[in-house]
C-alpha cells in the first residue's frame, strides 16, 4: 500500500518544481484506480496545501474517476480549499468530465558543440518522462578514441532549464540544438569505437545505453545536408579557396596538427631557411611548397582525409545553426572536397593552410623558447 505522507510530500515537491500539473494528475493516477481507500484520505489532506494547483488538479480528478465514493470527497476537500479562499469552479451535481486521455510526455531534445583540434565534442541529450522529470545525459566524445566522459542521471525541469543556461553561458562556444535521434547516434558510435580500441565505456553509459538506442536512428549523412544547399557549393572554387579562411576564426584558431607529427616537416623549413646554400627567396619558396606538400602527402592518407571530411561535416551543421551560414558553407565545400582523390596542384585549401599553420606555429615557439634562454656568453 503507497503511503498518504509519501504522495502528499510528492506532490508539494513537484509544486515546487512547478511540474505541469497532468504529470501530478498522473502519478496519482494508479493510487485512484487501484487503491480508492488510500485515494479517499490522500485526497482529504489534499486541501492542507492551499494552492491554485491543488484545485486544477482535484477538478481534473473529479473529470476521470467514475467512483461515486471518491467523488464525493474531491467535492468536499474542493470546497474546503474554497473555504480558504482559493478560488475554485462550481461543481455542477454530475457533471460528467471528458474522456481521460493519457499524457503525452514532451519530445527529446539534443544538443551539441563543435569539434577542437583532437576531435573532441561534447553532446547533451535529454529525455523527459512522465512522473519522473527528465534523464539528462552529457558526454565527450572523440573520433578517433571512442567515449572520453559520460554522465547522466534524473533531473527536475525547472533545475535543467539553470542547468543548461549555466553551460551555455560558460563557454565560448554555446552548444547548438540537434536532433536527438543524431546525439543518441553519435554518442552510440562513440560507444562502439570504445569497444573496437579495446577500451571500458564508462559505467554512467552502460547503465542508460538502452535509452540512448531507444533514441538514436540511423542517418545516411550528416545533419549538414539537410540544411544547406549542395548544389551551390559542389564544384565553387570561389567558396572552396576561403577554406584556409576557417582557421583564423574563433572556431576553428586553436586547430593544429599534433607537434610529434609536425616536427620532421617543420625542421626541414627551419633548414631550408638557415641554409648556408646561396638561396634566393624565390628557390626558398619553392623548397618550402615542396615540403609542404609533402607534409600533405604524409600526413592525410585516404583514411584521415575521411576524418577530416565528417569533421569539417559536422562543423558545417554548427555553424549554419550558430548562425554563420556563409562560413557554414565553406565548410561544408572543405568537406565535400575531401571525398575527392588528393590534388597536388591543388590540394585542399583547408588541409593545407592547416599544415602551413602547424608548422610556423611550432617554429614561432621554438623561436621564442631560444630568445628566452639564457646566454652564459660574457659581454665585454
Amino acid at each position: 500500500m503507497v503511503e498518504i505522507q509519501s504522495l502528499i510530500e510528492k506532490v508539494k515537491f513537484d509544486i515546487r518544481e512547478e511540474r505541469p500539473e497532468e504529470e501530478i494528475v498522473q502519478v496519482l493516477l494508479p493510487v485512484l484506480e487501484k487503491e480508492p481507500e488510500t485515494a479517499g484520505r490522500m485526497i482529504e489532506e489534499l486541501p492542507n496545501i492551499p494552492s491554485l494547483q491543488i484545485a486544477r488538479i482535484l477538478h481534473r480528478l473529479l473529470e476521470i474517476s467514475g467512483d461515486k465514493k471518491i467523488r464525493k470527497v474531491i467535492k468536499r476537500s474542493l470546497y474546503r480549499l474554497k473555504s480558504k479562499g482559493i478560488s475554485v469552479e462550481e461543481v455542477l451535481q454530475g457533471k460528467e468530465g471528458p474522456v481521460f486521455r493519457a499524457l503525452k510526455a514532451e519530445p527529446p531534445r539534443g544538443f551539441g558543440g563543435p569539434f577542437d583540434f583532437l576531435g573532441q565534442r561534447f553532446l547533451m541529450l535529454m529525455v523527459p518522462h512522465i512522473g519522473r522529470g527528465l534523464t539528462v545525459m552529457q558526454g565527450i566524445i572523440s573520433d578517433t578514441e571512442g567515449l572520453v566522459d559520460f554522465s547522466g542521471g534524473e533531473m527536475a525541469s525547472k533545475r535543467f532549464k539553470v542547468f543548461f543556461e549555466e553551460i551555455q553561458k560558460g563557454s565560448s562556444l554555446p552548444l547548438v540544438e540537434m536532433e536527438p535521434s543524431y546525439v543518441g547516434l553519435l554518442f552510440f558510435q562513440a560507444y562502439q569505437l570504445t569497444l573496437d580500441k579495446g577500451g571500458t565505456p564508462p559505467q554512467e553509459y552502460l547503465q542508460l545505453k538502452k535509452e540512448i538506442e531507444s533514441i538514436k536512428k540511423e542517418y545516411k549523412e550528416s545533419l549538414a545536408y539537410s540544411c544547406i544547399q549542395v548544389d551551390e557549393i559542389e564544384g565553387n572554387d570561389r567558396i572552396l579557396g576561403r577554406g584556409g579562411d576557417l582557421l583564423k576564426t574563433d572556431l576553428f584558431g586553436a586547430w593544429k596538427i599534433g607537434e610529434e607529427e609536425i616536427r620532421p616537416y617543420a625542421d626541414e623549413v627551419w633548414e631550408a631557411e638557415e641554409s648556408k646554400l646561396i638561396l634566393n627567396q624565390a628557390q626558398k619558396e619553392v623548397r618550402f611548397q615542396e615540403i609542404y606538400q609533402r607534409a600533405l602527402s604524409d600526413l592525410f592518407p585516404e583514411e584521415r582525409r575521411s576524418l577530416y571530411r565528417r569533421r569539417m561535416e559536422e562543423m558545417a551543421y554548427y555553424l549554419f545553426k550558430s548562425g554563420k551560414g556563409e562560413e557554414a558553407k565553406v565548410s561544408l565545400a572543405v568537406a565535400i572536397d575531401l571525398k575527392k582523390p588528393p590534388n597536388l596542384i591543388q590540394p585542399n585549401p583547408f588541409l593545407f593552410q592547416l599544415a602551413v599553420k602547424s608548422i610556423f606555429t611550432l617554429l614561432k615557439e621554438a623561436y621564442e623558447k631560444k630568445v628566452k634562454e639564457p646566454s652564459f656568453i660574457m659581454k665585454p
